[in-house]
């Protein structure tokens, strides 16, 4: 699942706030101090989410409404100094926030504070290792990611569509800029292995195989003739125009990132995990971090890790020993009763309020992944819909085959209900400050939907015990693949230590080995799912034996929702004030 591109923009002005003397003024009031609060970020809001023209489109179908107008097309930019003008800005950003008084916010705004400051500081933190920074990759990185996004650029109006079509030759400048940036990575010893570089290659490769048939210009014409309102004149005119577009900058865009990368392999001196490059070990910690939002040490990680793994055979143990035939269920399971991602969706959708708050009513449409990118994407993608219009949603499949969709129940659960679509609707729905809905907590948000995705087996009509086994089987192996991410990138483990430890769960030599180039590929790509899920199961056990039986599971899932994304720390802060209400009540 994706939010949107990150151009490494985040946050690119500096508000300077009037200073007011001390003493029996309005700046001693609580409301003023949250009005500049407010004031800060809004502007914050405002200015980054026009940093570059997908981000726009993705966060606000209307924008004037925010006095947001005649915005130029751009992907913004992707080099050393632009990142280190942001770093500068979010130490002024810091300063900014340490000038308005805490104790004076509404306990929301507080929320707020807390998650911003702390997100502004792991940039920064992050920030230290510049050139370790890595736009693109096989399944994850900015060049597999910018076709679906391109495609479901919204089409609002006229003006959008203009706006679109300005944005393609920005492809090939900003193309330029990773290239430029792959380079100095090179220069300085840092440059992604052969075997990287080759499967990124690839997947360029099959996007760009059949330009005239390229699933840019098929989609669009697809969209631009169910466009309402446009004479045949205009959509042929909006078709050409696309199709010039798309064969002039974006498949040039591909051939050129192809070019460099080919020019680049042998330069890369390291083959195998970060723990290898001068600062790599350092560089994974702040990573995981930042892509887990936790706030234990490597070490308390791996411990939880390990630990959860242990309970898991314990499981599979007693599921064994209760269910004599467990293993026939399993052997002869091949498919969920519901096969269809629509019917699943109502399925859930009826079946989750017993667990979980009222979904919001909302449209979702389900689409398929062009087979020129059904090699190198995830196995599902739930796109976030605009702050103003998140009643629209898109989730797409990638393969629409019978064995595909015979198991898609759980991952439809993941990203519909009550995974990333029930959480993002629910969490817009409570109107919150506009600055939360564009910050990138992929910990948080990957670990609701792991967390929500393992309850739905309950949910999926097969033999209970079977369910359990599937579910506490597929959560083992998610967890191993984080615990050997960070043994290849934290600890050093070597290709021969990585597949013997991965061996243990796969007993197949061969897809051991396949697992550890895919986690070579993209570090701290697993993490999220498994330590976000991780946390908020510490959380919810902690709930559990704080209330022991006034404890409502529903209850407890509305309070994560409430909170929305954030760091895990910091929810934790709040699930403390929480408890605490809730004994004293």
């Amino acid at each position: 699942m994706f939010k949107k591109i990150k151009l490494y923009s985040v946050l690119s002005f500096i508000v300077i706030f009037a200073l007011f003397s001390a003493g029996c003024t309005s700046s001693s009031k609580p409301e003023y101090h949250q009005k500049k609060f407010d004031n800060f970020i809004q502007e914050l809001f405002v200015k980054e989410v026009q940093s570059d023209s997908i981000s726009l489109n993705y966060s606000l179908a209307n924008p004037e409404a925010f006095g947001i107008k005649n915005t130029k097309a751009t992907l913004g930019e992707y080099n050393v100094r632009k990142i280190k003008e942001d770093l500068m800005t979010f130490e002024q950003y810091l300063k900014d926030l340490d000038n308005i008084d805490y104790n004076a916010l509404s306990a929301d705004r507080q929320l707020t504070y807390d998650i911003l400051y702390n997100y502004l500081e792991t940039e920064i933190e992050l920030g230290n290792y510049l050139y370790y920074f890595e736009s693109l990759g096989p399944t994850t990185g900015l060049q597999a990611q910018l076709p679906i996004l391109l495609a479901e650029f919204n089409f609002y109006d006229k003006d959008d569509i203009d706006r679109y079509l300005d944005l393609l030759p920005c492809v090939y400048d900003y193309f330029e800029d990773i290239v430029e940036f792959e380079k100095e990575k090179s220069e300085k010893g840092l440059f992604m292995s052969d075997a990287v570089a080759d499967r990124i290659i690839e997947q360029c490769t099959a996007f760009i195989a059949e330009p005239e048939n390229n699933f840019l210009i098929e989609y669009f014409n697809e969209k631009i003739e169910n466009f309402p309102g446009l004479t045949q004149e205009e959509t042929e005119k909006y078709k050409n125009e696309n199709r010039q577009r798309v064969l002039e900058y974006v498949i040039p865009s591909y051939k050129m990132l192809i070019n460099a990368l080919e020019s680049l392999k042998g330069t890369g001196i390291n083959n195998a995990g970060l723990y290898y490059y001068p600062e790599g070990q350092a560089y994974y910690e702040c990573l995981v971090k930042y892509k887990t939002g936790s706030a234990k040490s490597m070490e308390e990680i791996i411990n939880m890790l390990e630990t959860a793994i242990d309970k898991g055979f314990l499981e599979i143990n007693r599921l064994l020993i209760s269910d004599h035939r467990i293993l026939d269920k399993l052997e002869s399971f091949t498919s969920f009763p519901l096969t269809d991602p629509a019917e699943i969706l109502n399925d859930l959708k009826n079946d989750i309020v017993t667990d979980f708050p009222e979904p919001v009513e909302v449209n979702c449409e389900i689409k398929y992944v062009h087979e020129s990118l059904s090699d190198y994407l995830s196995p599902a993608m739930y796109l976030m819909p605009a702050i103003d219009n998140y009643t629209n949603n898109n989730i797409y499949i990638n393969g629409n085959d019978e064995e595909t969709l015979a198991t898609i129940y759980t991952t439809v659960a993941h990203e519909g209900y009550p995974g990333h679509l029930y959480q993002n609707v629910y969490f817009r729905s409570q109107n919150p400050a506009p600055i939360r809905s564009i910050l990138d907590f992929v910990g948080y948000d990957e670990g609701w939907a792991t967390y929500v995705e393992f309850l739905s087996y309950k949910y999926a009509g097969i033999d209970p015990n079977l369910a359990d086994l599937l579910e506490v089987n597929n959560r083992i192996l998610l967890l191993m693949y984080a615990r050997a991410d960070i043994g290849i990138h934290y600890e050093g483990w070597t290709k021969k230590e990585a597949v013997s430890y991965i061996n243990k769960f796969s007993n197949d030599e061969e897809i051991s080995a396949k697992i550890y180039d895919i986690l070579l590929e993209e570090p701290a790509a697993y993490l999220p799912y498994a330590v976000g899920y991780l946390e908020i199961t510490e959380l919810k056990n902690k709930a559990e034996e704080a209330l022991g039986d006034d404890f409502n599971l529903k209850e407890f899932h509305q309070f994560l929702l409430d909170i929305g994304p954030a760091q895990f720390g910091i929810i934790e802060k709040y699930l403390d004030a929480w408890l605490e209400n809730k004994r004293a009540n």
